[in-house]
Order: C-alpha cells, then structure tokens, then sequence
C-alpha cells in the first residue's frame, strides 16, 4: 500500500487498504516514511538517492518496480526493492535532467513517458531498459516562444496526461510554451490553444491537465494563469479560476476517484517571484464539489499560513477512501485521511519538496543566489 508524494510523476496510486508506506520526493533524495496501520503515526524509516534533487517518483504495481527522476544531470533510476538499490536506467534519453514520468497501461502492456530538460518527451515499451525520443513533438511551430522564467531560461515537458478510452490520445504540458495533443501516438501533434487571452501575464504557462474518465472530452488544465475548463477536448475553454482568485499559480490537482464532481487543488496565492517580497507563498488546500464552478478551503489541522508553497502533492485510494498528501518548500509535509476535513503533520525539517528551483525564494539572498548560479550552471 504504496503512498507518493512528488511534484512530478505518478502522483496517484491506490491499494487494498490504508497506505503503509509513502514515499517522498525532495531536494536530498527519496524519503521513505512508515507505518504498520492506518491507526499508527508515520516513522521515517530510510532514505535514499541523497545526492540527487528528485523531481518525479512513479511506481509501476505491475513489475512492482520504482522510477525516480532527477533534476539537474540528475538522470532516471530504478528501483526493484522499493528504494533500497537502484540502478541508471535511461539508454537513450539524451538529457539527464528528467521533470517527469508517467506510465499507460495498455492491453500489450505498461508503456512509460519520460518528459526532459529541454523540452523533449521519450516513451519506454521495456520498462525503461530502452527509451525512444517522440522527435515529432518538436515539430511543432512557436517552439522560439517556449521558456522558463529561472535561469538558465529553458523549457521543460512538465505533465503528461492520457485519454481513458483512446490509448493514441495524449495531452502534454510545456512549462511555459504550449499544450500540445495527439491522437495518433504520438506521430503528428496539434495546439488547442484557445485558453490564451492578452491578459495573460505567463505564455502559455501550462502545469498540469486532468480528463474526466466518463466523458473524456471535459477537461481540467491549471496553471500560471489558474484553472480552465473545457468540455470538448480542448477546442474551447472557460477560465473557471484566475490569479486574482484563493489559488493564483495552481499545480496539484486532482480529480476524486469516487465522484468526478469534487476536485482538489494545491498551490499559492501568488506567483513565485512574488513569494520572497511577501515572504511566504500564502499557500492553500481547495475543494470543489461543482466540478470547479466554487471552492472551499480545507484547512482544518494546517498552519494559518503555509509560507513554503504547496509544491507536491499526492493521492492514494482504497475502498471508498482517499488520502491526501501535501509537501511543501520549506520541508513540510501533510496528510489528510478524511476528504480534507482534517490534516495531521507528517514531518516538518526534511529537505525541500520543489519543482525545480522554487525552494531558493525562501532561502535569504545570499543563498538564493548560489542556487541560482548552479541552476545557470545546469545543475
């Protein structure tokens, strides 16, 4: 019963029972916490990878096998034993910087995505012993647009999301520069692009896209922009939350396996530039019962403000119950086991959870700036 908590990757999981075990993705490595029951706190058991800035964790149940991706020249490693030995795993991904995993069962088997720093996106048939580059990706025009606003100014494949019912059918995120689609695996791509509007303050700043399994034409996209909503595959949209709303910069997002109305978002109240000047991130837990129409906060058992920003989250399912986990910037991690109505601390002083180099914002200038030059330095 396997729990992750990752800002990238396969942030959704589900078993039999009550997680036993989470996994946490951080600044230093993979943390592995524990639990004999449900009923018990979590202990933190092992760590792992400690060298690495581990962005994406994906646990694939069928080969019971553990992917972790690494920002930076971090590079792809696997794991048999749940994190206890690893091994590279990457022949043929040209770019040891890996933003994200994700994995598509399908009826010859599992096929695994890899999406990099640059922009690029690789899939698996073998279980990640070999990787093959989608090259037509990048045949799509406007790719001069595509950035990163932190040093060294390159874009990344930040989310990559499959359609429930057509396996040739995938969306992908360029964090910023486009949404990019295919329904034919992969060989030719389109832009739905119609969510952009002059107010836009990001280009195209795309995080995360989520499909509802019952008609996947209606679906979620958040990002630097907030929330939008489309209900036919992305050819239209309606902006359902803006940066003037509770959550401004949304990442996490998730829709509840037990009724596709109710939604769960994660993220600040402002953009990241803005977090040192403010000094906290003003971070928040929203739920939405109308399918995103309104939202609450839920935020029983969380601090008054959360200053590091949410910047991981999780997901675990069993039965008709769901977990949520919460990871912040600042090495915070929380945990809800009632839909959100409550939360419990699960460690607070672990290395930062961050996409990328978000954690430098609550750092005091002079540390900001070392980070910053390792990032220009690509590491």
């Amino acid at each position: 019963m396997i729990a992750i908590l990752s800002c990238n990757g396969g942030t959704v999981t589900h078993g039999e029972g009550p997680a036993t075990t989470l996994l946490v993705a951080t600044l230093r490595g993979m943390h592995v916490f524990e639990r004999a029951s449900g009923h018990e706190a979590w202990r933190l058991t092992r760590t792992a990878l400690e060298h690495l800035h581990v962005s994406a964790l994906l646990y694939e149940p069928a080969s019971k096998l553990l992917f972790a991706g690494a920002h930076g020249t971090g590079g792809l490693w696997v794991s048999g034993d749940l994190g206890v030995t690893w091994s590279p795993r990457a022949e043929g991904i040209k770019s040891a910087h890996i933003y994200t995993l994700a994995a598509q069962p399908r009826a010859h088997g599992v096929v695994l995505y890899a999406g990099t720093e640059p922009s690029a996106l690789y899939r698996s048939d073998d279980l990640g012993r070999s990787w093959t580059e989608i090259a037509a990706m990048m045949g799509v025009p406007g790719q001069d647009k595509w950035t990163f606003p932190p040093p060294p100014h390159v874009a990344h494949v930040k989310n990559i999301a499959f359609h429930p019912d057509e396996p040739e059918t995938l969306y992908v995120c360029i964090e910023q520069g486009a949404l990019l689609k295919t329904v034919d695996d992969g060989r030719t791509w389109t832009e739905p692009r119609s969510y952009e509007s002059e107010s836009d303050k990001f280009y195209h700043d795309n995080h995360r896209v989520l499909i509802r399994r019952s008609n996947p034409a209606q679906i979620f996209m958040c990002g630097g922009e907030g929330l939008h909503y489309s209900a036919d595959a992305g050819e239209s949209w309606t902006h359902l939350m803006t940066r003037a709303d509770a959550i401004g910069y949304p990442d996490a997002m998730f829709i509840d396996p037990r009724d596709e109305n109710v939604l769960y978002l994660g993220g600040p109240g402002n953009a990241p530039r803005e977090w040192a000047a403010r000094r906290s991130a003003d971070a928040k837990v929203l739920r939405s019962v109308d399918a995103g129409v309104s939202w609450q906060p839920i935020r029983n058992g969380l601090p008054d403000e959360i200053i590091g920003n949410i910047e991981g989250m999780g997901l675990y399912h069993w039965d008709d119950r769901i977990m949520l986990i919460a990871g912040t910037a600042t090495g915070e991690v929380y945990a809800s086991e009632d839909d959100g109505a409550s939360w419990y601390a699960v460690a607070t002083g672990l290395p930062p959870i961050s996409k990328g180099g978000h954690y430098r914002w609550f750092l005091d200038v002079a540390a900001r700036e070392k980070v910053e030059d390792r990032m220009r330095a690509g590491q």
